[in-house]
């Protein structure tokens, strides 16, 4: 029911935005750039009002939605760029250009596994399996990964089982051996799409190279997950490495360099919390800032620079 009912707000959000969408654009000057942004961006310390003072241009209209609208918006001509995350499937649904971050500033949020360093030592192994894993997450192929299911309705099963078995990692996951080891892996997830996809590709893989998998993808998200790996309730799960950084050890400064962000995570979790941060994905699954591709085509722009350019024309 909570669902169903956020989905009618959303469309009746949409439908207020579209609303007020509907002055002849012979009669609107043609810089004046719509963003269609989530409510929480335009408040976030890494959102909108140091976005423009970092690129030193103001958006001359702003229309708050749901997040998941503005890819929307922006598909269907409604809004000029649109803010999301970099490996949301809708990007590719609506075929969206991302906009270079040339003057970098959104933060890193590489996703990497995290995992006990009691069982890294048990089973040093682990650190390459899972790197045959994430150094093949690209955006790309995260993005389409998330298109499987947010879009195109498959299970995040089924996505990631293809997506092994595509990338000749598994052989046949359903059927793999997974009592070869003794210790068992308690792997996990947080709740949403792309986090139940790392879930599911981490248990598949696992069991296919002989680990005794425990499952218990879809724990909760970043207070209950965390907790539950620090007090080794569970073994393995893939965090962002921005969402380490600033919601757990409380860091104040955006890093926006995946290695730094990286390093920073690395050293804290290990020394407080015995906890491994394995190597991360190349996807760095931050915001980005995204225009349809006709507005692309029309205007060549590549950077978000490109925009404050044109607006200074």
């Amino acid at each position: 029911m909570k669902v169903f009912i956020r989905t009618i707000m959303s469309l009746l959000c949409l439908s207020l935005f579209i609303s007020g969408c509907g002055s002849d654009e012979t009669t609107r000057d043609k810089r004046e750039l719509k963003l269609a942004s989530s409510a929480e961006w335009t408040q976030r310390a890494d959102g909108l009002p140091n976005f423009q003072d970092h690129y030193g241009f103001e958006f001359p209209e702003l229309a708050v939605v749901d997040l998941g609208l503005a890819y929307q918006a922006v598909g269907d001509g409604l809004a000029h760029v649109g803010i999301g995350d970099a490996t949301e499937g809708r990007i590719a649904q609506y075929d969206l250009v991302v906009l270079e971050d040339d003057k970098a500033f959104f933060p890193a949020y590489n996703p990497a596994p995290l995992v006990r360093k009691k069982i890294l030592d048990k089973y040093p192994e682990l650190k390459n399996i899972m790197k045959e894993l994430s150094s093949r997450l690209d955006l790309e192929a995260l993005t389409m990964l998330n298109k499987k299911v947010s879009v195109d309705g498959e299970m995040p099963q089924n996505a990631a089982r293809q997506f092994l078995l595509e990338q000749g990692l598994v052989n046949n996951p359903e059927s793999a051996d997974t009592a070869r080891k003794d210790t068992p892996v308690v792997v996990s997830s947080k709740t949403f799409t792309e986090a139940l996809i790392l879930g599911y590709l981490t248990r598949y893989l696992l069991e296919d190279r002989g680990f005794n998998v425990k499952d218990e993808i879809g724990l909760g998200e970043t207070a209950v997950i965390t907790p539950a790996l620090f007090s080794g309730q569970i073994d393995i799960y893939w965090e962002y490495t921005g969402t380490g950084l600033m919601n757990v050890m409380g860091y104040s400064d955006v890093v926006t360099d995946p290695q730094r962000c990286y390093e920073l995570v690395s050293d804290w979790y290990l020394e407080n919390h015995d906890v491994v941060w394995l190597d991360y994905a190349p996807a760095n699954n931050t915001f980005v800032l995204f225009t349809s591709r006709a507005l692309h085509d029309e205007h060549g722009w590549e950077t978000i620079s490109d925009l404050g350019d044109y607006l200074s024309k």
